[in-house]
């Protein structure tokens, strides 16, 4: 077992038994400082009762009163410090329940006012607005008056002092509720006040439905719709409690209603069955059994000490109480008691002087502040979607006061039941329930035609209300509006933009839940623990991390139900058919507001953190998500995106509209500074060592102890990244080196589990060692790159790249995870190319990957470098045409007859499995569900395969075949090829079609074929130029300046990506065209423009013989000019105009002439060393003499005149023979 180290110190832990608590008999990892450090990770932590952990339940129960109904609630709004505490701190989380839960009792209304489609849709917005997180914030005004009418400073005591409010709750006056006896009404009012205090009634539910106890999708025919009498329940009581009062009616039932006993007993309750009779004579055994476990809730209490100033509390209940307000008006306009169109004024009664809090003048204060805080905000809505209101100035009225006029728009809100009145009441009423209590959604359709165009101020005042952020930043505006508008968007904005909040306000301005699809889990987890930090908790993520199959189909039911805002799925959800039919179930009654991809690249194929999942998911997740035939928009989020990144996102997304893409005037990320440093392998870590200890803490101006030290935000956070999880540069060997010689307290986190440790336990370390390096309590994490996508974290002051990274892309968004408050951080790539002649030949543009791949095998471990290393991974996604030939032809068989259409069962073929398991040990079945994946989507491409599904749990395949035609695959072929590089349609098609005399099987290989050769041409050789581009930025003059200028020049638009456009449209290879943009070049800094561009395509159109050329003009005229790449540049784009462009040797050799002229204005050697090569056969040589100047024709014409002397020889022999 590898040594396990403290989250929170970085010390060794040591195995330890829990003795006592929730985890008592349970083994876990515990810190070797304890007790000055309480670190822990739990060893194969223990599985939660379902109830008491993730889902939420639906609570139902007897309205108080007869001819009332009843909604119950879990929301709480408090101030932001609080809320920060609340989500920072530990709190006992059975007292935020309490503090929490409440309920509406309120009148049946006949006679409802109709509201319009529009004011529905508004109603919608308004309850997702107020009841967007559990424990959430209310609006800034209301926190700011408040603060001020109350002089409350910052709460500043323990959080212990919640559990005091908690249990003092309100002064309340006694009703009689709707009971179905004597005995239970005398139990209720006369008993439950003496055995649990003044505020009983917050912790005995009457007539709970039975269904509400148990879990969901129990088989509930020994129960049906019975209640319980009593639910007892307290946050200070473990045990939870049902009380039975037995009358006569008893008898009858004696049978059942033990099996009922039994059952709740078996989840967790103690039954007690009082008879009617011990009631009635006021003793009796059972009553004294009750009386025994409540006595156990006397002990404990918050204690007087270190109770915070009254003001604080009268600060905390108002923050409260305005939202349980605000709530019930909305209730109010739900159920039409109060209408949007009337004229006559709203006049709301409330009776908040009576509950011992607030004096007359605060009371009435709050309320009115209440109304207007809800008609702003109603008014703010209401605006944005086009709808006049015609509301007055509302009156407001404590009952207390005798004013009440008994209008049709008239209510009276109780906390206090001392409220008697014939205008319909709603009675509030805090409630504990063990469990959370699960939200029901107004019903509303989707805005179909989108609203029209909102000001930037007006959205303005819904981004201070909700994110307390008082402006948009550069991008955020235009990719809300087009949401709002109902029109896609794809938001291309540099690292730390704030892309997340796009989608985030724009989804909770619209009616309905949002599907987020997301990458990688620490992604979701990190959206959703921000989203929590401003009051949002309304999220799920349906993970693999919900490992219980039957919890996840539970997580997929409640978002079917509209029980979570945002729902973060990983695209593989989407091949599932649970997933699909739950978005059914949703879309009848709720729409889906948005569609969003995050880190959208992932979508492409041509990206570097392509997963085959995504494949589709524009197509499937419009189908699914649809409402009615109404499409929800879609929105697109990506930090940076290559030209063909960004095609194939369009493409695969369904996103067409030229204006639909938002990008920033600028990448630049002005707050960071680039360092590069050179090194050989071995040296890494000694260098990496001197670079913490000396060099950051100087250029931090601070001192070594200071820059490593855990001071809340003013931490110095740091990340380092390294390649691999385990070996010499893995995160644990380098998070140890440092720890062990730096005395630095380091984490680690990676994708996979390090070897030797359980994935359990792995699982359950990396979730504390987020939130404790998000808290600020780690400062230092090593980590791999699965960390770096998309986390939210401030105050990252440097990231340090141990091995350079596959793409300036990559680099960009890994080292931008730094400095997102916008003070200054630092980015450092620790370089080390150890053989450059190996790495010459293997970045080479024509070098074939399988020749790669037998270079990089050959290698000894102890000879490897940056380059082998990152080659390595190359390699294992491109495993070469032969074998994925071989991947999909054994999956073809297994298809059976694909010229029919049809739906497929398909299990992964044996053969596939038996192959991985000779080159792996490990995750052996889901390589072989990804290769099987990986062959469907290059059937689909090409029109074979119309759909999939995938059952995980039994590693099949549903496939539906298309039954196509070899013509219309041949159409599917020449549309993928023309979506990425039109000017190889042609040549494409042209070689297509040579195949049609085939039969249909053989016909199908040799496209499978002819495909396979064009993605590896383009898209392995893409992520290869890549590589290539960002090993070049480390070592031509590697300052911040010329760093920062080639990362910007590389990710811009400039004057030149107009005409690179047309170049990789024009159907003739650009050759013609490339002259045209050469020629404008005026300048050394021109030139390294054009270098930057040029090199970006490239990365998407590797094979293209003009941007290969200009790649190769643009390096010979910058001053930090490389005439290796150079002459690389120049060889790959003759060769590949000839082999893969099929253009004559007149066209190729002609444009050859041309670009050695321009080549020999800067190095006239270099020119002849590329005549030299070119020179091959006379015809070749012919076309070079007359095209190129008369003093580069040397070359040439002595070749020519060497083949006329040995033709000459050879005459004079066969002569003289």
């Amino acid at each position: 077992m590898n040594e396990i180290i403290c989250p929170k110190c970085g010390s060794s832990m040591v195995l330890r038994t829990a003795i006592k608590g929730k985890n008592a008999g349970n083994q876990f990892y515990g810190c070797s400082r304890y007790p000055e450090c309480k670190g822990i990770v739990l060893l194969n932590p223990r599985k939660e009762n379902l109830k008491d952990t993730l889902f939420p339940l639906t609570l139902i129960a007897r309205e108080r009163f007869q001819n009332y109904q009843v909604r119950f609630f879990e929301i709480l709004a408090v101030p932001e410090d609080l809320l920060v505490r609340f989500r920072s701190e530990d709190i006992n989380e059975e007292i935020l329940k309490a503090f929490s839960q409440w309920r509406i009792d309120f009148p049946i209304c006949e006679s409802k006012s109709a509201l319009t489609e529009k004011q529905r849709q508004i109603i919608s917005v308004l309850e997702k607005i107020l009841t967007r997180g559990r424990i959430t914030l209310s609006s800034p005004h209301i926190e700011k008056e408040f603060k001020e009418m109350f002089k409350s400073p910052k709460v500043e005591s323990s959080l212990s002092f919640i559990e005091f409010l908690v249990i003092r709750g309100y002064k309340k006056a006694q009703k009689s509720l709707w009971l179905d006896s004597k005995e239970e009404n005398i139990f209720y009012q006369d008993f439950l006040p003496k055995l649990l205090g003044e505020n009983y009634e917050q912790f005995v539910l009457p007539q709970v439905e039975i269904s509400s106890l148990l879990p969901p999708n129990l088989n509930m025919d020994t129960t049906g719709y019975q209640r319980v009498d009593f639910a007892i329940f307290h946050p200070k009581l473990k045990e939870k409690i049902i009380v039975e009062i037995d009358g006569e009616q008893h008898k009858k039932h004696i049978e059942s209603d033990k099996k009922r006993d039994k059952l709740l007993e078996k989840h967790g309750y103690t039954v007690i069955r009082i008879p009617a009779s011990e009631i009635r004579k006021r003793t009796g055994q059972l009553l004294s059994i009750l009386s025994s476990k409540l006595s156990a809730i006397e002990g404990g209490f918050y204690k007087d000490q270190d109770f915070p100033n009254e003001e604080i509390i009268k600060f905390i209940y108002s923050i409260k109480i305005v939202h349980q307000i605000q709530i019930v008006i909305l209730q109010a306009i739900q159920s039409g008691f109060l209408n949007l169109e009337d004229k006559v004024l709203w006049h709301i009664v409330a009776d908040l002087d009576e509950l011992g809090i607030f004096n007359k003048k605060e009371a009435l204060t709050i309320l009115m502040k209440s109304v207007t805080d809800f008609l702003e905000l109603l008014g703010n809505l209401s605006k944005l979607y086009s709808v006049k209101l015609n509301l007055g100035e509302p009156i407001c009225n404590l009952f207390s006061d005798h004013t009440i006029s008994e209008t049709a728009s008239a209510i009276c809100i109780s906390f206090s039941d001392k409220i008697t009145t014939n205008l319909p009441t709603f009675f509030v009423q805090n409630i504990y329930f063990p469990y959370h209590i699960s939200n029901s959604s107004f019903p509303a359709t989707p805005v179909i035609e989108g609203l029209e165009k909102p000001e930037e101020k007006d959205l303005e005042y819904f981004l201070q209300y909700l994110f307390r952020k008082p402006y948009f930043w550069e991008g955020q505006y235009d990719g809300i509006t087009r949401a709002l508008q109902g029109k896609d968007a794809l938001l291309l904005l540099p690292t730390g933009a704030g892309k997340s909040l796009v989608f985030q306000l724009a989804s909770l301005l619209l009616p309905g839940r949002t599907v987020v699809i997301d990458p990688i889990i620490s992604l979701m987890e990190d959206q959703i623990d921000n989203l929590a930090m401003i009051g949002i908790d309304r999220c799920i993520a349906i993970t693999s991390q919900i490992a219980d199959t039957q919890d996840r189909m539970r997580a997929i039911q409640l978002f079917a139900q509209g029980e979570y805002l945002f729902a973060f799925i990983a695209p593989e959800r989407f091949q599932t058919i649970e997933f699909r039919e739950s978005l059914r179930t949703l879309t009848i009654h709720t729409p889906i507001a948005l569609i969003v991809i995050d880190e959208a690249h992932c979508v492409s194929e041509w990206g570097h953190d392509f997963r085959t999942a995504y494949l589709n998911i524009g197509r499937t997740s419009r189908e699914y998500c649809k409402s009615n035939k109404y499409i929800p928009p879609l929105v697109g989020l990506t930090g940076t995106a290559s030209r063909a990144v960004l095609k194939d996102i369009q493409r695969e997304l369904q996103i067409e509209d030229f204006d639909a893409i938002i990008t920033p005037k600028s990448f630049d990320r002005k707050e960071l500074k680039f360092d590069i440093i050179y090194s050989n392998s071995k040296e890494k870590i000694p260098i990496l060592k001197g670079y913490l200890s000396q060099k950051l803490p100087g250029l931090f101006n601070t001192t070594f102890s200071n820059l490593y030290r855990a001071r809340g935000k003013e931490t110095y956070s740091g990340l380092v990244f390294c390649p691999h999880v385990d070996g010499e540069f893995g995160v644990e060997r380098v998070s140890g080196e440092i720890r062990k010689d730096l005395g630095i307290s380091t984490a680690i986190y990676s994708g996979r589990e390090p070897k030797n440790l359980d994935s359990d336990q792995y699982r359950s370390y990396k979730n504390l060692v987020t939130k404790e390096f998000k808290r600020n309590n780690i400062p230092l994490l090593v980590c791999t790159k699965a960390f770096g996508m998309g986390i939210d974290k401030p105050n990252i002051r440097y990231t340090i790249h141990l091995c350079v990274p596959p793409s300036i892309e990559s680099f960009y968004q890994e080292a931008g995870r730094a400095g997102r408050d916008r003070k200054t951080a630092y980015c450092c790539i620790i370089v080390s190319n150890d053989d450059q002649e190996r790495t010459k030949r293997l970045l080479d543009p024509n070098t074939k990957v399988e020749e790669i791949d037998e270079i990089i095998k050959n290698i000894p471990r102890e000879e490897n470098d940056d380059i082998t290393r990152v080659l390595y991974f190359h390699i294992n996604a491109f495993r070469g045409i032969a074998q994925e030939k071989q991947d999909i032809e054994e999956v073809l068989k297994h298809l059976g007859d694909t010229s029919k259409k049809g739906t497929i069962i398909l299990t992964i073929p044996d053969n596939i499995k038996e192959r991985i398991k000779k080159e792996r040990k490990k995750d052996i079945s889901s390589l072989a569900r990804e290769i099987v994946e990986k062959a469907l989507y290059r059937l689909l491409l090409i029109g074979i395969v119309s759909d999939y599904t995938i059952d995980y749990s039994r590693n099949e395949f549903t496939v539906k075949l298309s039954g196509t035609s070899k013509e219309e695959i041949i159409e599917a072929y020449g549309k993928y090829v023309a979506s990425y590089l039109y000017s190889r349609r042609q040549t494409e098609l042209e070689k297509a079609s040579r195949l049609l005399y085939l039969s249909y099987s053989e016909f199908i290989l040799e496209m499978v074929n002819l495909l396979l050769h064009f993605i590896y041409d383009v898209i392995e050789g893409g992520r290869r130029r890549a590589f290539y581009e960002m090993l070049l930025a480390c070592s031509d003059s590697p300052t911040d300046h010329s760093i920062r200028q080639r990362i910007l020049r590389y990710l811009e638009a400039t004057e030149y990506s107009e005409a690179l456009e047309q170049i990789i449209n024009d159907e003739k290879a650009g050759i013609i065209k490339c002259r045209d943009v050469f020629g404008i070049v005026r300048s050394p800094n021109e030139s390294a423009e054009l270098r930057g561009q040029v090199s970006r395509y490239l990365e998407s159109y590797p094979d293209h013989p003009a941007l290969l050329m200009l790649r190769s003009l643009s390096e010979i005229f910058s001053r930090d000019k490389n005439t290796e790449v150079v002459k690389q540049n120049f060889t790959a784009s003759i060769s590949n105009a000839h082999e893969k462009y099929e253009l004559s040797d007149d066209i190729v050799f002609d444009f050859a002439a041309w670009a050695i002229s321009n080549i020999a204005k800067k190095d006239k050697r270099l020119a002849k060393d590329l005549i030299f090569v070119l020179t091959t056969n006379r015809y070749r040589a012919r076309i070079l003499i007359e095209k190129l100047p008369i003093e580069l024709t040397d070359i040439p014409a002595w070749f020519l005149l060497a083949m006329l002397g040995e033709d000459c020889k050879t005459l004079i022999l066969k002569i003289g023979g």
